[in-house]
């Protein structure tokens, strides 16, 4: 609205130029467009049982006034010049009930077919065989005004031809060049009849608009591996992550997570140091000579219990190496609990779908060494040592030795002990 009152009208801008999807250059539908979304058209006995339903549906509703009829014609015959209107008037009042019964029920029928088949594209005979009447080009509601003109084509092929106007429009669409079955009257209202029982329901938006983005999105290839997160910058450390990631994959190659030993001096370019000259014998005294007392024999050394390694790292199943902290989580998206600490969250990526989000705690202890804790995993934590195999128990910590094979979800560690 401008100052002066005057009202502006607004319009959008619209491209003229862009592709409408669905149709050629030439403007006609593109059937192949149509088949690639998943529209299938409709067989000619389902619309046939289609029509079938419809017009017997019409033909039920207009029964009173059929009937009506039938009662009324004998009286008027009869009664060709009657000498009491009256009389005659009050005979066929019963008939003149019939009869209108009859025409207002057929009416409001096909209002409503109109009004359902142009805003939803169904009649009572389409809804109940799974068919649908569809815009040939933007494949929504064919429109009530395309729906009326359709019917009011069908109805005056009725009057000129009587059963034969009817039965050649819906038989050419026996004769479609497309090959879609339409018919003379679907041209007309620039509709198409498609069976959504056996393909897409157009109306279904959701399940049409990932149609449409099927179509149009090209396909893809494999996404290419992500490089490892093991390394950075190729040196050949161990991994060691100090914070949570979204990325939830620890995974190393095992070129990266080997130790190896340290470069002799010749490999690191020293020189190695001149020989020392060897050092001048120092005289020793004679020393005087005292027998030795025999020794008492000495009592045998009780065997030492292995001590718990102070250190330990875990050498996962893809070659992985991460040092064990003092307390920490692994599992598909490890949290900590309120007012747990963790000096490391572990995130590990298990392809059978086996391993829980936080799956066990584990860390170092001085009296047990490295220990390992089940927080309540759907699939349990299992280690085999020397000893056997041992599933740990939910909510406990286990003492676990070095050489252990520790298995959670559908990954596996061996828990080595470092000097």
């Amino acid at each position: 609205m401008t100052s002066n009152g005057a009202r502006v009208p607004i319009t959008a801008e619209v491209d003229d130029d862009a592709p409408t999807p669905g149709l050629r250059d030439d403007g006609t539908p593109d059937p192949a467009y149509a088949e690639g979304l998943g529209l299938r058209p409709a067989g000619t006995g389902r619309r046939a049982a289609a029509f079938a339903i419809d017009a017997a549906a019409w033909a039920v509703l207009s029964s009173p006034a059929v009937i009506g009829v039938l009662l009324v014609l004998p009286v008027l015959l009869e009664s060709a010049s009657p000498a009491d209107p009256a009389a005659l008037l009050e005979a066929l009042a019963g008939s003149l009930v019939l009869i209108l019964v009859g025409q207002g029920l057929t009416i409001a029928f096909g209002l409503v077919q109109l009004i359902l088949h142009g805003r939803r594209g169904v009649t009572l005979g389409k809804a109940l065989m799974g068919l649908r009447s569809v815009n040939v080009a933007a494949f929504g509601p064919p429109g009530f005004w395309r729906v009326v003109l359709r019917a009011l084509v069908l109805q005056l092929s009725t009057m000129l031809l009587v059963v034969a106007g009817p039965a050649l429009l819906f038989a050419s669409g026996l004769w479609d060049a497309e090959g879609r079955g339409r018919s003379w009257l679907d041209r007309l209202a620039r509709a198409w009849v498609i069976d959504a029982r056996r393909g897409l329901d157009p109306f279904d938006a959701k399940a049409m608009r990932h149609a449409r983005k099927a179509y149009e999105t090209p396909e893809r290839d494999a996404a290419a591996p992500m490089p490892s997160l093991a390394t950075i910058g190729g040196a050949p450390t161990a991994f060691v992550p100090v914070q949570r990631s979204n990325s939830g994959v620890v995974s190393g190659t095992p070129e990266a997570s080997r130790w190896a030993p340290p470069p002799s001096p010749v490999e690191a370019g020293v020189a190695p140091a001149a020989p020392l000259p060897p050092a001048a014998p120092t005289p020793v005294a004679p020393a005087a000579v005292v027998p030795a007392a025999p020794a008492a024999p000495l009592a045998p050394a009780a065997p030492s219990a292995p001590s718990a390694p102070s250190a330990a790292s875990l050498h996962f199943d893809d070659g992985t190496v991460v040092p064990v902290p003092r307390a920490a989580l692994l599992g598909r998206d490890p949290e900590p609990r309120a007012g747990e600490h963790a000096d490391l969250l572990l995130p590990l990526v298990d392809a059978s779908m086996q391993l829980s989000k936080t799956h066990a705690a584990f860390g170092i202890d001085p009296a047990l060494g490295f220990w390992m804790l089940d927080r309540g995993s759907s699939n349990g934590t299992r280690a085999t040592s020397a000893a056997g195999e041992l599933v740990l128990t939910p909510g406990e910590r286990t003492s676990i030795p070095p050489g252990s094979t520790v298995a959670v979800g559908g990954r596996t560690f061996r828990v080595v002990a470092e000097p």
